[in-house]
């Protein structure tokens, strides 16, 4: 049975490894840091079910962190853990996008029972719904293992011909693909988009059956070769 992968980021370095190591004794692979700048590069790195977010980060990043996470991963639960359950600052969270919010100290088998609830809730769903395999052609993508063919694709190349994938033959919009897997619409964000299209386009070559299309003044298209 495959382990359940968690993710906390808490700035008190005690506490961060109480949990990390209560959540270990309980049978969970356990990613740690103390950085939110650190978050993004550690889940494009690892496969994770669940996010514990302390509310105390510096100048609000826990609910920036939590928005950004809702954008870019949206079947990924985020709870919240707080000491003090500030009626303002848990409204903030939700409408942020958290799936829980959490009064600490606490019960660390009830906070383990929550989340279990929720990675039982919402898996089901992002597997169900969410195709992950697409046949282009003769090569098969498969977005869940990042794998074109047999050629390895980066996270970010995989989310970018995922996404594409999934609206094949449909204009999909610079905005909607920036907000989705970069999580903003700068114009950094925009240079790189067009770069990792370039390198797409490269890694399809002369093997699959399709190709990327620019959408003038628009997008994208992922469309079958004439």
């Amino acid at each position: 049975m495959v382990q359940p992968a968690i993710l906390i980021c808490h700035h008190d370095p005690g506490y961060l490894a109480l949990l990390a190591d209560y959540m270990r004794d309980r049978e969970m692979t356990v990613y740690t840091t103390m950085d939110a700048l650190q978050v993004q590069p550690l889940l494009a790195g690892h496969s994770v079910q669940l996010c514990l977010v302390d509310a105390r980060l510096n100048n609000n990043q826990a609910f920036e962190l939590t928005a950004q996470l809702r954008v870019h991963y949206p079947h990924l639960p985020v709870m919240i853990l707080a000491p003090v359950a500030d009626r303002d600052r848990q409204i903030s969270a939700f409408k942020a996008g958290a799936a829980d919010y959490i009064s600490i100290p606490t019960d660390m088998e009830i906070l383990l029972a929550k989340m279990r609830a929720l990675m039982r809730l919402l898996a089901p769903d992002s597997e169900d719904t969410m195709p992950v395999q697409f046949q282009l052609g003769d090569v098969l993508f498969d977005g869940q293992k990042h794998l074109l063919g047999s050629k390895p694709l980066s996270v970010r190349e995989s989310d970018l011909l995922l996404l594409l994938c999934r609206y094949k033959d449909k204009t999909v919009l610079r905005s909607h693909i920036l907000r989705s897997i970069w999580a903003n619409e700068d114009v950094f964000a925009s240079r790189s988009l067009s770069v990792y299209i370039n390198r797409l386009r490269h890694h399809l070559g002369s093997d699959a059956a399709v190709t990327i299309l620019p959408v003038r003044g628009k997008g994208y298209m992922l469309t079958d070769k004439q």
